[in-house]
């Protein structure tokens, strides 16, 4: 070419001579032209091939955070090799994973053949690509709220559940222990609730008798529930609370010291007509009344209300039977606040079991209150917090109910005391059961309107309004689960720890 061109100036005046040179010279530079289009077009479509492969190869390790680094390597060179292929104009590709506290990098690295730009003597070229997978600045709140009534014992539920509800943790925290965006707190739930023995001394709780609520169950005005444990000497209280009255008993409404009607009544299971005598009897107007409550002696010859009430049956008193007593029915684990560290956590997960009769109102009420930045439970930040995402995980395996007793309090004590105080309205069996079902929908209301995201699990509920009741507590229906199978339900934990988890391409 260079001598060529050196003639340049004498090519005027050589009029003999042929345009085939001029042309086969021409003729060069278009060649590398198309040369080098042809090359670019396989390049640019390896590199469309080695983005894709590093993006999935970074999205399935990431998915995986809480496995080892050689386990992460494995799966993204899997998805990386899988996911590249074999085109035949690359070489054998490589990948390098790096793994940080922040997320995960994945490098890809691959030769191209080129074909026509070679008689330049550009044989190959070398493609690059990355993608980084870190998890969203975003913090996350979660609250879980679960199912320990006795009908989670059926069918390996609740191990099922705890199995599930592990892996749900782990997911989110994957290898830390201590995690800096991330909270979560477990509300288990039966006929009671259980706030934790150690709120003892809190404002909140009605320790003075403020709260009528707290007095219903005594002779006279100067006894109510917290007077009642402090009189037993061998007994304290355990943990667990009454309802409070009305749609209190599920609205977020902070407690107000000096306000009985925001206070939260201790619960006390008052001592039933007998002498500390399982399956105590009275044939009463020809009624048959039967006990099964009572742990102190009460002879007296009055009515069975009257033997019921009269408070000074427990001044000083003992109580010898270990199944009956003030704290029966509150077999439930305490409620875990909302906590950045993983151990306690799963340390509650760990230690629930099935108990007691169902009240899901009152679950999910505990629940808010447990995320929610206001007392009882101030754990929770701020809902004007926009770097939070706060979300609840509801899940039970039945109707709200009653235990029906045979004798006057018509039921036996639980969060809504017993029945024949018609604190749900009546002491119709079934319209109080109704009351509960509309409390538990305001109770999911309550959760939606704060902006909380709700998921909602009806495990192996064989009622129609129970599990349409349970639909309607999720966020929207793609975040509601009806798992056929015990398997299903851990699958569906993975799936909503995966969803929360928010992994995003940052690169």
């Amino acid at each position: 070419m260079f001598g060529f061109v050196s003639k340049l100036p004498g090519f005027g005046k050589n009029v003999s001579g042929s345009l085939a040179p001029v042309l086969g010279v021409a003729a060069i530079p278009l060649f590398m032209a198309a040369g080098l289009a042809v090359d670019y077009g396989n390049a640019v479509s390896v590199q469309a091939r080695l983005q894709a492969a590093v993006d999935a190869a970074a999205l399935a390790a990431g998915r995986e955070a809480n496995k080892s680094n050689s386990d992460l390597e494995r799966i993204a060179k899997d998805y990386f090799h899988s996911n590249f292929g074999a085109p035949a104009n690359a070489g054998t590709p490589t990948m390098q994973l790096s793994v940080a506290d922040s997320g995960l990098t994945v490098e890809g690295s691959v030769t191209v053949n080129n074909y026509l730009t070679k008689v330049a003597g550009f044989d190959t070229t070398q493609i690059t690509a990355s993608s980084e997978v870190t998890k969203e600045a975003t913090g996350l709140e979660v609250v879980l709220v679960f199912d320990n009534t006795g009908s989670m014992a059926s069918q390996s539920r609740l191990a099922t559940l705890k199995v599930a509800a592990h892996d749900f943790v782990e997911i989110l925290f994957g290898p830390r222990e201590v995690a800096d965006t991330l909270k979560i707190g477990v509300v288990p739930f039966s006929q009671f609730v259980n706030v934790g023995p150690d709120k003892s001394n809190a404002y909140w709780l009605d320790t003075t008798g403020a709260n009528n609520l707290s007095r219903n169950n005594f002779q006279g005005s100067n006894w109510h529930n917290w007077r009642a444990w402090q009189a037993i000497r061998n007994r304290n209280w355990t943990g667990c609370v009454e309802s409070r009255a009305g749609n209190r008993s599920v609205d977020d409404d902070l407690p107000v010291a000096g306000n009985g009607n925001t206070l939260f009544p201790p619960a006390f299971y008052p001592d039933e007509p007998g002498n500390n005598t399982y399956r105590a009897y009275f044939k009463v107007g020809g009624q048959n009344n039967y006990y099964y409550n009572s742990y102190l002696n009460d002879s007296r010859t009055n009515s069975l209300t009257r033997r019921q009430e009269h408070p000074n049956k427990y001044n000083n008193s003992n109580v010898t039977s270990t199944s009956r007593g003030p704290d029966k029915g509150c077999n439930i684990q305490p409620i875990q606040a909302l906590t950045n560290v993983k151990a306690p956590v799963l340390t509650t997960i760990n230690a629930m079991k099935a108990d007691g009769y169902t009240h899901v109102a009152e679950g999910v009420g505990w629940g808010l209150r447990v995320i929610s930045p206001g007392e009882p439970f101030t754990e929770g930040v701020a809902y004007s917090d926009e770097d939070i995402t706060k979300a609840m995980v509801l899940l039970t395996d039945g109707e709200n109910t009653f235990n029906s007793e045979t004798n006057h309090n018509r039921s036996t004590y639980t969060a809504y005391s017993f029945l024949h105080q018609t604190r749900l309205g009546s002491a119709n069996y079934w319209t109080a059961i109704k009351k509960q079902n509309d409390l538990l929908s305001r109770a999911c209301n309550n959760v939606k309107n704060a902006g909380i995201v709700s998921y909602s699990f009806a495990y192996n509920v064989p009622s129609a309004t129970q599990r349409n009741l349970i639909k309607n507590c999720a966020s929207d229906p793609e975040k509601y689960f009806d798992p056929p199978s015990n398997a299903a339900l851990v699958k569906n934990f993975q799936q909503i720890a995966d969803e929360l988890r928010k992994l995003h391409l940052s690169q």
